[in-house]
């Protein structure tokens, strides 16, 4: 699931929202905070791949997957297609991947990677 043209890999990205709150993740070692999602596996679809990502990172499981193409985006090395997830249950985060998790109103300043802060501001969100 290459980009072959850049060498890019895909990664698939949920957009996880809960009484006007987005889920952001930090994984170990960064300190910025992302969306969770992660790559693809050889064979694997972008949709099966952020059900699969989100469940192992935060223990949401996926009740909804609505892919949002407008919102995909491009840094130096991933491409990311984002998915709009509803979810239920509670956060269990993987201790061997993520160092925290929050619910966010959009207006904490927390330090975002590029991409999710063009993924927010595709969104409209907050709104």
């Amino acid at each position: 699931m290459f980009d072959t043209l850049y060498g890019l890999r895909d990664r698939a990205t949920a957009v996880v929202r809960r009484d006007g709150l987005l889920l952001l993740v930090r994984d170990r070692g960064f300190r910025r905070f992302s969306l969770p999602g992660g790559g693809l596996r050889r064979g694997e679809s972008p949709k099966a791949a952020v059900v699969r990502e989100l469940e192992e990172e935060t223990g949401l499981q996926s009740t909804s997957v609505t892919p949002l193409p407008q919102c995909r985006t491009t840094d130096l090395f991933n491409t990311y297609l984002v998915f709009l997830i509803d979810a239920r249950g509670e956060l269990h985060l993987d201790p061997v991947e993520l160092s925290e998790a929050t619910w966010w109103d959009g207006k904490e300043k927390l330090p975002l990677f590029h991409y999710v802060r063009h993924i927010i501001t595709m969104l409209h969100w907050p709104n």
